[in-house]
């Protein structure tokens, strides 16, 4: 059984991810909540995966609170890139540590690739999970980086609470291309966007 660690576990596509493996039956799968592992916390970092040491680590915690930065609003702006990319940092660093055959998955975004007004501390943080993905493949760590675009989530429905779940990728499917990431698919370094648009063809393999 190959043990995995999904960080911002109370999440829907962390929940999403975990019944997936456990359903391949070949998965042990770890979701903590922000209560047990807090990825700004670095002590509670190296405690968590330390005693855990995954054999698949999945950078899943994500924050955004929308402002344009002439509202200063640092203490939000700094937890959104803490949580988003210095947690990643964190987490793949302790990870990779203690075991350097861990594979990591990194959960980035379409928003590391476009522009959204007043999202830029979120935006900034996820084109930097994006580049570190490619920055620590080159440094031989075996890491792959999945951005969904607009997903059905907590997070998003508290941000647009009247917005068409229609018109966004459904958690779980969106998981089923991380699974796939898990058992081989696509290159190490490698950042695949994941959309409504293609994801039939990338559930086909196409």
């Amino acid at each position: 059984m190959k043990k995995v660690l999904i960080t911002g576990g109370n999440g829907a596509i962390a929940i999403a991810i975990k019944e997936l493996l456990v359903e391949e039956g070949e998965f042990e799968a770890y979701n903590p909540g922000h209560n047990e592992l807090d990825v700004t916390n670095h002590d509670q970092v190296v405690k968590v995966i330390t005693e855990y040491n995954p054999d698949i680590l999945i950078n899943n915690a994500g924050y955004v609170v929308p402002f344009g930065i002439a509202e200063n609003q640092f203490e939000s702006e700094k937890r959104a890139i803490d949580i988003n990319l210095l947690g990643t940092f964190w987490c793949t660093a302790v990870a990779t540590q203690n075991n350097p055959d861990v594979l990591v998955i990194n959960i980035g975004s379409s928003a590391g690739t476009k522009v959204h007004a007043n999202w830029s501390s979120y935006c900034a943080a996820k084109a930097g999970v994006i580049m570190a993905s490619k920055c620590w493949a080159a440094e031989g760590i075996k890491v792959k980086c999945i951005s969904p675009g607009r997903t059905q989530s907590k997070m998003r429905k508290h941000l647009f609470p009247n917005e068409s779940q229609d018109t966004l990728l459904k958690a779980k499917d969106f998981a089923r291309i991380v699974v796939k990431a898990i058992n081989g698919a696509y290159e190490y370094g490698e950042n695949v966007n994941v959309n409504l648009q293609n994801i039939k063809e990338l559930q086909s393999g196409k």
